[in-house]
């Protein structure tokens, strides 16, 4: 008897051939329910999508049911050849000739080909579908040179770093070798990205994937692979999140044994792709079941064409590829060389040199009341530091001591009024001391004969204060100091004005 079912071609349904294995029938009929499942449809919002969808699985499920059981599957084969007898000895019904080729499933096959070895109609067709004007396809992007660009932004900011640090002092000759290393690093990752961006501009197929009515197709640089589509062995949608927020979607494809990823966007662009694939496999099986050879050869952009081996298509000559990076590096060279010289010439520069302009570092100013204790003391050390602080003292202060006077100088906070350390400079004598960072007022006082700490050069002592503050700070990789000279010389650029001993 009969079953139902048994006058369509199940094999076609399912997309396979009539000899095959039971674990090819299984493969197949679970990729197909993958995409005709009607629970990718609202049927609220897609009731005849919704509809057509539960009608394709219903006939799905009932072509798996009667070829994955052996008696069933044998009663099946025996109707099948019956009505293929018959209708061999029927007389044949004259056809019109046509220059479409016969198909059959395993004459659309895998393979490999190069863009320029292809003829020219499938080079026009798939340049076409790359434009994706009007074209019945899916097409998402799998590549683009945007990043280059940005790398290369980012690796020429390494020279803004360079020339921001020229200003300080000498370079030392170990951090002259790292930045030359630096700088190699930086002048071939540019190279590279130079050569990426000319493939991308010479090639004519940019990086894409596609699915057609016959074929998933992924171009590269003028390389193309081909699968026919009923070698879906299996597709997976996974859903990128981050923090909750949705970013994209990975879908893999399983291919001839072979994983495929494809990266996509939105998830509409998922839901596209699934809604192609349905339409492509219902397209494809009832062509094949009607025998349309018309819709085979149109839609068949590889026809006759011959699998190459694989390789990789050389857009740029090995010397080319050797001229671009020499380049870069000679440019990238050339800029650490500028760099180089630059701190050298600068680095022959003094600190902020300061003098005490003439007629006003030495005051007329009150003196200290005389007192009978006053004893002459022996002159400090020119340098002599005393501290009031427990801050580390960095910045350079260079101190220039005119003949015919010594000078105590101290150092106070310019905030706080506290007062952060003293050091004596003998009369023609030049001292370099290190202080803390921050911003001082600068006082001193000066005279000829010295009678310790606590009444200094006695009634004679002139007090003094610069007028403007000193800020010693990090600016860069290098220590900010100052120079001050402390004797009256015409048109000097630190000016003075005196103050009373309580001030000091």
């Amino acid at each position: 008897m009969m079953k139902s079912g048994f006058e369509k071609d199940l094999y076609a349904i399912l997309g396979v051939a009539p000899l095959a294995t039971e674990e090819e029938i299984r493969a197949a009929y679970l990729s197909r329910a993958r995409i005709l499942h009607p629970d990718r449809f609202n049927y609220k919002q897609e009731p005849q999508d919704w509809k057509r969808a539960n009608d394709m699985l219903a006939e799905l499920n009932e072509a798996y049911a009667i070829l994955r059981s052996s008696s069933d599957r044998a009663q099946y084969d025996d109707y099948r050849t019956g009505k293929q007898q018959q209708a061999a000895q029927s007389p044949a019904t004259p056809q019109p000739t046509s220059a479409s080729p016969a198909f059959k499933n395993d004459e659309l096959k895998s393979g490999y080909a190069v863009f320029d070895k292809l003829p020219e109609n499938v080079q026009s067709r798939l340049l076409k579908r790359q434009q994706n004007k009007g074209e019945d396809q899916f097409q998402t992007k799998m590549g683009s040179v945007a990043w280059n660009y940005v790398f290369i932004v980012v690796l020429l900011s390494w020279f803004i770093y360079l020339f921001g640090n020229v200003d300080g002092e000498r370079w030392k000759e170990e951090s002259v070798y790292w930045y030359a290393g630096i700088t190699f690093v930086v002048g071939t990752l540019i190279g590279r990205n130079c050569v990426t961006i000319l493939c991308w501009r010479k090639a004519k197929l940019k990086p894409y994937f596609y699915i057609t009515p016959l074929y998933f197709i992924r171009t590269y640089y003028d390389m193309v692979l081909f699968w026919p589509i009923w070698m879906l062995e299996d597709i997976n949608v996974t859903h990128n999140h981050k923090n909750g927020m949705y970013q994209n979607s990975t879908v893999i494809f399983i291919l001839d044994n072979n994983k495929h990823t494809v990266t996509l966007s939105s998830k509409g662009q998922v839901e596209a792709m699934f809604n192609c694939l349905r339409t492509f496999d219902v397209r494809l099986r009832t062509a094949l079941a009607n025998g349309n050879r018309k819709y085979l050869s149109d839609n068949n952009d590889f026809y006759q064409v011959p699998c190459a081996e694989r390789r990789i298509v050389t857009l740029l000559s090995k010397g080319k590829r050797v001229f671009i990076y020499g380049i870069s590096l000679l440019i990238c060279g050339a800029g650490l060389l500028g760099a180089i010289l630059a701190n050298e010439e600068l680095s022959r520069k003094p600190w902020n040199t300061y003098v005490a302009g003439a007629g006003n570092s030495s005051p007329e100013t009150p003196r200290r009341a005389a007192g009978s204790s006053y004893s002459e003391q022996t002159v400090p050390i020119s340098g002599s530091v005393q501290t009031y602080t427990m801050a580390e003292r960095i910045a350079p202060f260079e101190i220039k001591a005119a003949q015919g006077s010594h000078y105590l100088v101290k150092l106070v906070n310019a905030y706080t009024d506290a007062t952060v350390l003293t050091v004596f400079v003998r009369s023609g004598t030049t001292v370099t001391v290190d202080v803390p960072l921050g911003t001082y007022e600068v006082r001193y006082a000066a005279g000829q004969t010295w009678y310790g700490y606590k009444y200094l050069f006695g009634q004679d002592t002139a007090y003094s204060k610069a007028d403007e503050t000193f800020t010693f700070e990090v600016v860069g990789n290098q220590v900010n100091g100052y120079t001050i000279t402390l004797y009256k010389v015409a048109h000097g650029n630190l000016t003075t004005s005196w103050i009373s001993p309580n001030e000091f």
